[in-house]
């Protein structure tokens, strides 16, 4: 009997002990708290200069908040959220929809920031956009003329990035893939593509200060689609064209493929999205691309978002995936970021950050 209750006693040890080897879902993450965010929805993550910013709306209002120093650092310091900051936001003077957007997209370089807002509005409901840039403590809302994002031909605004050259964003006209441009943040500068068959969903700095915007191309006739990218140079203001688009496609594949998202790994880039039904991904290296293994699995919903993280790529589509293994959470992800190898995650309501190997 003794010897029974003995060996009984082992097992349960030794599977308490293989339970303690397999680390939970939550052990790798770890909360960042913001500062009067009850009840704020988020929706995007940036990094740099050795700061954070996690944006979204709140009370159906612009909110966006900002921290220091998301380097690895123990609990309790400022990268952890002590120090986390509730930016304000100031509308334009008479802006009737600035003050109802929620912050979709963010970007920043070099000290400067740039997000992008929304709000369906109108006798169609279709997203009324603005473009916001910090100055000092406080978010801006930028004028532009209704044409510049809305108008018969608007058909989406989809992000915002920010480089060298200032900031850029992707989106679509009913002329095909379009992107604004601008070197302050403050004022964009809309060109397209002109041609119906093509579509952007990202765009990516180069080291050189130009520009890839990425997306996708329909085959005629056809449910296929090939995927695409374009290095775009925007000109000094007494050229003409004000933006050069020149093709810079990924090798041609059969069925459906787009490219959704790009980051810079280096001076490469990598961009994700779909082939086929599932997750795959494309790289570019000294200007040819090359296609890398699909995953095991896709999503209808596509990439919703990419990060390089140290030598890690971070994918969010139908979960979060880590070099093309899926990573619990401790709740779904809606973005991510990454600085050196510290990983910042936005669920629909909190901040998250992982330490990378």
């Amino acid at each position: 009997m003794n010897l029974l209750l003995s060996c009984a006693t082992l097992l349960l040890m030794i599977a308490a002990a293989g339970s303690c080897d397999k680390p939970s879902k939550s052990d790798m993450w770890l909360r960042i708290p913001l500062p009067d965010s009850a009840g704020a929805t988020l929706r995007d993550v940036a990094a740099c200069d050795g700061r954070w910013l996690a944006v979204g709306g709140k009370d159906g209002a612009p909110a966006a908040w900002r921290g220091p120093s998301a380097g690895a650092s123990p609990p309790g310091t400022a990268a952890n959220g002590a120090s986390a900051v509730k930016l304000a936001f100031t509308p334009l003077p008479g802006s009737f929809y600035g003050p109802l957007q929620q912050i979709g997209s963010v970007a920043c370089a070099t000290g400067r920031v740039a997000m992008l807002g929304a709000v369906p509005g109108g006798a169609h409901g279709n997203p009324r956009v603005s473009t916001w840039r910090l100055d000092g403590d406080v978010m801006r809302e930028n004028a532009a003329p209704f044409e510049t994002y809305g108008g018969d031909e608007a058909v989406d605004v989809n992000r915002v990035e920010a480089g060298r050259a200032g900031f850029a964003i992707a989106g679509n006209r009913t002329s095909g893939a379009a992107a604004w441009f601008s070197a302050d943040g403050k004022t964009f500068m809309l060109t397209e593509k002109s041609d119906t068959t093509t579509v952007a969903r990202d765009v990516v700095p180069l080291p050189d200060g130009r520009w890839m915007v990425v997306g996708g191309s329909a085959i005629r006739g056809s449910a296929d689609q090939e995927p695409a990218a374009w290095i775009a140079t925007v000109q000094p203001p007494t050229d003409l064209p004000a933006v050069i688009w020149r093709a810079a496609d990924p090798p041609a594949s059969t069925g459906y493929n787009e490219l959704q998202r790009a980051v810079r790994y280096g001076d490469d880039v990598i961009a994700a999205g779909i082939r086929g039904t599932r997750f795959a991904t494309w790289r570019w290296h000294a200007g040819t691309w090359s296609a890398q293994d699909p995953y095991d699995e896709g999503d209808p919903g596509g990439v919703r978002s990419l990060a390089a993280v140290g030598s890690h790529l971070v994918l969010v589509g139908n979960g979060l995936w880590i070099d093309g293994r899926r990573q619990a959470t401790p709740a779904t992800p809606v973005a991510v970021a990454g600085t050196g190898n510290v990983l910042l995650m936005v669920t629909a309501d909190g901040l998250w950050r992982a330490t990378l190997p």
